[in-house]
């Protein structure tokens, strides 16, 4: 047994072995539940689509009607084809890495997409072709910046009539645009003094922003440091989610977004564009098996690799190549670092609020309890978006996610706090006082050791929900580990390893802080 009766204590061999065996089971849960099915799904042909509806496949847009079609949430794409093509039933994507994802798993029919976006995508996808047309009319790529930023707006524009007057804009494309996959970023000799410039950008748009061997890389990522050096100011990348690029620029959160984003009358109303640099046009992807043979132009198939052969390349991909660990690592210290602060701050003002809840003041009472039910009632990741876009628009994100996790950890960690304490008896804190104990030495020796036994399993469970909705820090552009598995899989189209070794960190990291608590638990009783 890990108790020994005799000297009043655990074994603490014995302990550790039998965490090392749960943490051994578990693995082996995840190997029988993900990595077989998924590898065995992985090393063979899909089987035929469920959704064609011609022996003769896909040969251009119109034989699309009635079908399933993956298109990019809120842009020129989704609104068209609603509008003019209402029996096409469209699935909405934030980002074409997922478009993608789910036109291979055979969720959908086809996917539309920017054509500089789709034709890199389907260069580096397997089974899939494009089709020659598009009814979608063509759009042009901007740079966003706020109204209040017009005069840097025109020093863009400035630079941009500057590189194709000198014939340069058209190479720096082309490098990206067709050799994306062994292009490199410039060695420019970018600046170091001066106020920075905030740019705000999504790294999950290959070839227009990605990132590569840990950095920055893509055509609006060169375009950006290009006009840093052209008005002698350093640059300040703020990662974030696509729909967010926009409204950073009206709030405040960054001077300009470039991660090329359309130019529409709609977004004009409230942000500034930048002269064009690209026009682009629209692209349909369709699985190479359901595309007609005349238009089939991608790559012809999945190569059949078998299943250890398959997780092998998938590791490969995921993790090794361009050292993709380092994401990982990056994000699993973001996520502890935020863990440890919001569960820490969170504690002593849950305390302060249960000092409120329980005080004599009616006053005190009532404004605990408005903080705990509202902290309650508003989901987190509400709660987030409001600290980091509303209230604290001009703070770096990792403090205000911090902030915002405390005071929600704090609402229900108060609670616990009050429930524990009163369900101490009463007679125990008279007979303190009775003793000689002044009102707070009874409180801190005979009723708190007591509450805190009695909170520590309740408070466990809280602690881990709070490390799992830490996960949500991505909507706001924190590297964390959910962040960093969705970069991974904007790369390489494979969602297993990324996500596998995500729960995996989650699992560990929760473990960590409970078995801390159970040592303290242990030291107490």
């Amino acid at each position: 047994m890990c108790y020994n009766p005799r000297a009043g204590q655990y074994n603490p061999g014995c302990y550790i072995m039998n965490k090392c065996f749960h943490i051994a089971a578990t693995l082996v849960a995840f190997l029988i539940v993900y990595v077989i099915p998924a590898s065995a799904a992985a090393g063979t042909e899909s089987p035929a689509t469920t959704t064609q509806q011609a022996a003769e496949g896909i040969a251009c847009f119109e034989d699309l009607r009635g079908r399933v079609l993956a298109v990019p949430s809120s842009t020129v794409q989704d609104i068209y084809v609603e509008e003019h093509y209402p029996d096409i039933k469209l699935d909405r994507f934030d980002t074409e890495a997922d478009m993608m994802l789910s036109l291979q798993q055979e969720k959908c029919d086809g996917a539309i997409m920017d054509d500089v976006i789709c034709y890199a995508l389907v260069r580096k996808t397997e089974g899939v072709t494009i089709l020659p047309d598009s009814p979608v009319p063509p759009c042009q790529m901007g740079v966003v910046f706020g109204k209040h930023n017009a005069e840097l707006c025109k020093q863009f524009n400035a630079f941009i009539r500057q590189l194709k007057e000198k014939g340069e804009l058209e190479p720096i494309m082309e490098r990206w645009i067709k050799h994306f996959d062994t292009a490199e970023m410039p060695d420019l000799p970018l600046p170091t003094k001066g106020e920075p410039i905030r740019v705000a950008m999504e790294p999950c748009t290959e070839p227009i922003v990605f990132i590569k061997n840990e950095k920055i890389a893509g055509f609006d990522a060169e375009l950006i440091q290009r006009f840093s050096v052209y008005i002698n100011r350093p640059v300040e990348i703020v990662e974030m989610e696509y729909d967010s690029l926009i409204a950073s620029t009206t709030t405040g959160k960054a001077d300009m977004a470039a991660s090329g984003i359309l130019i529409t009358d709609e977004r004009a109303e409230s942000v500034l564009f930048s002269d064009p640099y690209y026009d682009s046009h629209s692209r349909v992807a369709v699985l190479t098996k359901n595309a007609h043979p005349s238009i089939v132009s991608g790559n012809e198939g999945p190569q059949i690799l078998g299943i250890w052969g398959s997780i092998k390349r998938s590791f490969y991909r995921n993790i090794i190549e361009e050292r993709r660990y380092m994401l990982l690592w990056d994000g699993l210290k973001v996520t502890v670092h935020i863990s440890f602060f919001s569960a820490l701050l969170g504690t002593i003002l849950g305390a302060f609020i249960c000092y409120l809840r329980m005080s004599k003041v009616t006053v005190l009472r009532n404004i605990a309890k408005v903080y705990i039910d509202v902290m309650r009632g508003t989901p987190v990741l509400v709660l987030l978006m409001m600290m980091c876009y509303v209230a604290f628009t001009q703070f770096d994100n990792t403090p205000v996610a911090i902030i915002t996790f405390a005071m929600n950890f704090a609402a229900y960690v108060s609670e616990m706090f009050r429930t524990s304490i009163c369900s101490i008896d009463k007679g125990q804190t008279e007979a303190g006082i009775a003793l000689g104990f002044s009102p707070v030495r009874t409180f801190c020796y005979i009723v708190l050791p007591q509450a805190v036994r009695r909170v520590l399993p309740v408070y466990k469970g809280e602690l881990i929900s709070l490390i799992k909705n830490t996960s949500i820090v991505g909507y706001v552009a924190v590297a964390d580990l959910t962040r960093a598995s969705y970069i991974i899989r904007g790369r390489t189209f494979d969602p297993f390893f990324p996500l596998l070794m995500v729960a995996l960190m989650y699992f560990l990291i929760a473990w960590l802080f409970t078995y801390i608590l159970d040592r303290i638990g242990r030291k107490i009783c």
